[in-house]
């Protein structure tokens, strides 16, 4: 009988211990009424965007040619092309009687950079012609597109186009432009409903990601890092597929010409001029002339298609990309590697290299975000910053460089808030190794690897490795600095960035080394005058690289001020010492004046009392360091980091989609 009880009790407590499968059924079942959901509310949202079109009389719906004579010209001529313009200022006025209009498209015979006004009457609310309320487009078109689509929206009265030859072309090139004959071949009002496949995206992810942080709570709130990937990769998906085809980024296309020279390894690149003008400062793909709505940019990608051969091409570039910086482009390369063998249309090549920076960022900062035993929310609002994610989605290293610094700075944290622990020679090694790579495209962040010399003296077994490793430490720091300040020292260049103008690193130097003192004032007096900016401002928080700047930075700044405040939770049993902060500090500090000195010499006319050049981006890899200087236990947040972890990351993703709709969606994609 007491063997029957003590085998039944084993039972139950066997049963007790079984737990339930994450994946049971119910929990399959709620995954998939998610998903239909999601789809479901997307597309009631794009049914609803198309309204005002669908909602229009038949004999409004359509796309329909403006008749000749509902053109008023002046400064043009008719001709049997169309009206050619003859005057310095030229005015097309197209007569639209109230209808409404959802796109007027005119199309164009000139093959330079077109740079128009137009000026669109709408009617007001009771329904008379209102001049005041005009709209001022200003409509700058690629030398790669014949036809300018206006998004207008609304019942209109008139249109005036409005082109003059002083603003045609740019700096460098307007004496050209003014000498090219430019006709308007016609006009024609498009009220077409249709299926906007980024705009549905965009839905689809507000919705999905809903859905995931409500699902997933749990998950998140454990994983902070896992809530980072599945808003970072679903997010920057769609950028990296609602960028243009063209220069977005800073410096983009000397960095997409190293990505093709690393995928073209070991036969080098043979590639056509459409290619070559994506490589080199170029009016084919000028910053400033973005496409401005679906139409215009499908026609720079059937000319990118068309002429863009990447493989036979007449043009054999020599390209030397610095050794430092090859790591960083490696993620671009690949896939462009793969897109090649492929042989993929030029303009899916182009995003495809740009989807090889994002996932490697994502992959990197997963595994910083997951390792920091401090700072995860601080460390994941930074990394989901508007800028953050733009410069993950183009070409270029500087996402390479931040992922690798957080890194390795969240092993090192991880280390020296652990004190009793030993550190072994793997993590040892994984410190120096990840912050070579992130510090080899941009040396000027090297001090920050002395903050390895706060490890206490209780971290290693005997005082041979203690000066072993801490040698190492100073030696990455004067191997890094070799690297970009010997040279300038020893053969300083008669030229700088010609980007900055009438520079030169000798003229530079001769400055800084004559009046160190005089230098010294200047630094400070540029650092601190900008600091503000570009630790809680727009230049750090918004910008979109050439395109225009979210106006959601009082949010970003919001919520990375209520994240270094509340963010106390650490998985480490000690906390940053008021010594350990001030000698962070003056690593970081070391690492800005690096940052400003650099283009001190490479970027600014010698003698100049303003360092020019220096964006908030640069600050990206020391922000999270030195948020954590103003991170206490002071402010303790009494919230449970299911809500605490969900919110912030829907905080996050909220800044993130909304700035993205404003700069890259409405401007680009519809």
């Amino acid at each position: 009988m007491e063997t029957g009880m003590k085998n039944h009790s084993k039972t139950e407590k066997n049963k007790k211990k079984i737990k339930k499968p994450v994946w049971d059924r119910n929990f399959l079942l709620r995954c998939l009424a998610a998903v239909l959901l999601v789809l479901t509310a997307g597309i009631i949202c794009e049914y609803a965007c198309n309204m005002k079109v669908m909602s229009l009389p038949r004999q409004q719906r359509g796309v329909f040619p403006v008749a000749e004579g509902a053109v008023r010209a002046e400064g043009f001529t008719k001709t049997e092309d169309g009206w050619k313009l003859t005057e310095d200022k030229g005015i097309l006025t197209v007569e639209l009687g109230g209808w409404y209009i959802d796109k007027l498209a005119y199309s164009y015979d000139y093959h330079h950079l077109l740079n128009a006004k137009a000026y669109v009457c709408y009617y007001n609310e009771y329904g008379e012609a209102d001049p005041e309320q005009d709209l001022i487009i200003e409509d700058r078109n690629s030398r790669l597109v014949q036809t300018s689509y206006l998004n207008i929206g609304k019942k209109t009265d008139h249109v005036q186009l409005v082109i003059e030859r002083d603003k045609l072309g740019e700096s460098g090139s307007r004496e050209a432009a003014a000498e090219e004959p430019l006709t308007i071949t016609g006009f024609e009002i498009r009220n077409v409903t249709a299926i906007h496949w980024i705009r549905l995206g965009f839905f689809w992810i507000i919705f999905g990601l809903g859905a995931f942080f409500w699902i997933f709570r749990k998950t998140v709130g454990k994983r902070p890092e896992i809530g980072f990937a599945a808003v970072c990769l679903s997010v920057g998906v769609l950028m990296v597929a609602a960028l243009p085809a063209t220069k977005v980024g800073y410096d983009e296309e000397t960095h997409f010409m190293r990505a093709m020279d690393l995928a073209s390894f070991p036969w080098g690149m043979n590639v056509s001029p459409a290619v070559w003008n994506k490589m080199i400062p170029s009016l084919d793909d000028w910053p400033e002339n973005q496409p401005g709505s679906r139409e215009e940019e499908r026609q720079i990608e059937t000319r990118l298609n068309a002429e863009g051969d990447y493989k036979n091409g007449t043009i054999h570039p020599d390209v030397t990309v610095p050794a430092g910086s090859v790591p960083a482009y490696l993620g671009q390369a690949i896939l462009l590697k793969a897109g090649k063998g492929l042989g993929l249309p030029f303009a899916d090549l182009l995003r495809l290299g740009r989807l090889g920076n994002l996932l490697v960022y994502t992959a990197i900062m997963f595994f910083a975000i997951k390792k920091t035993p401090v700072g995860k929310v601080v460390m994941t609002v930074i990394a989901l910053l508007p800028t953050s994610i733009f410069m993950a989605c183009v070409y270029g290293y500087d996402s390479s460089v931040t992922a690798w610094i957080y890194l390795s700075g969240a092993y090192i944290l991880k280390e020296i808030l652990t004190p009793e622990e030993k550190i072994s020679w793997k993590s040892y090694w994984i410190i120096l190794i990840t912050f070579v790579l992130g510090c080899g495209a941009k040396a000027v962040y090297a001090p920050m690897i002395l903050i390895g010399l706060l490890l206490p003296k209780s971290k290693f077994r005997d005082k041979k490795q203690m000066a072993a490793m801490r040698l190492g430490f100073v030696l990455v720091l004067l191997g890094l600095l070799a690297t970009f300040v010997l040279p300038v020292l020893i053969a300083p260049k008669e030229t700088g960035d010609i980007r900055g103008g009438a520079t030169s690193e000798v003229g530079q130097m001769a400055y800084v080394l004559g009046h160190p003192l005089a230098y010294l004032v200047i630094l400070t007096k540029n650092i601190l005058g900008q600091l503000p900016e570009f630790a809680f401002g727009k230049d750090i928080f918004s910008v979109q690289g050439h395109l225009a700047a979210g106006s959601f930075t009082w949010l970003s700044a919001i919520l990375a001020v209520y994240t270094v405040v509340t963010d106390t939770r650490s998985t480490a049993p000690a906390s940053l010492s008021g010594r350990q902060k001030i000698w962070i500090f003056v690593t970081l500090a070391a690492s800005v004046a690096l940052v400003w000195t650099s283009m001190y010499i490479a970027y600014t006319v010698p003698g100049s009392l303003v360092i020019a050049g220096v964006q908030g981006r640069y600050y990206l890899p020391v922000l999270f360091l030195f948020y954590m200087l103003f991170n206490s236990r002071a402010v303790i947040a009494r919230m449970e980091n299911v809500w605490y972890h969900t919110g912030v990351l829907a905080a996050s993703a909220f800044v993130l989609l909304a700035t993205m709709w404003q700069t890259v969606i409405v401007p680009c994609c519809l």
